[in-house]
């Protein structure tokens, strides 16, 4: 029977440090957000480094909670009712910030198409531009030939 508290407590203990993760992501993405809606020429790597920090950490927990239940598939029916309502609160409190950090997520997407855009219209000006600065140009590439010239 301990064996099972064990389980249940080492799911709970993965599950918190993933919560503590999806909480870091989720302050992350809000940090970015904040930044490149107010100065749009930030670099926005840092954070997307950091938050691909957390996705793998993310994806370390996840793979150790498989384990577990790969490994000790016949104990988890034994957990005891307290230690399976923390695990759900941890599911629930995890399941809101996820939607919380994809409808941010989408709001980035939007505003990094729009500065693409944004961006694309520029260069398409400069190259009108350039073309427009280029058709000033002389033509002629070789000297002029004159037909009464013998060579």
């Amino acid at each position: 029977m301990r064996d099972s508290v064990d389980v249940g407590g080492e799911i709970c203990s993965l599950l918190e440090k993933k919560l503590a993760l999806f909480n870091r992501y989720l302050s992350t993405t809000k940090r970015m957000r904040d930044a490149l809606g107010v100065n749009s020429a930030q670099d926005p790597r840092p954070f997307i480094l950091k938050r691909e920090a957390c996705i793998a950490n993310i994806g370390r927990i996840d793979a150790s909670v498989e384990k577990i239940l790969e490994k000790r598939s016949d104990r988890l029916h034994h957990i005891s009712g307290k230690c399976r309502a923390s695990i759900d609160g941890y599911l629930k409190r995890l399941r809101s910030i996820m939607g919380a950090a994809e409808l941010m997520d989408r709001e980035l997407m939007d505003m990094v198409k729009d500065q693409s855009r944004g961006i694309k219209s520029e260069l398409l000006e400069v190259q009108k531009v350039r073309q427009a600065a280029r058709g000033y140009k002389d033509k002629r590439k070789s000297p002029p030939r004159f037909l009464d010239t013998k060579r």
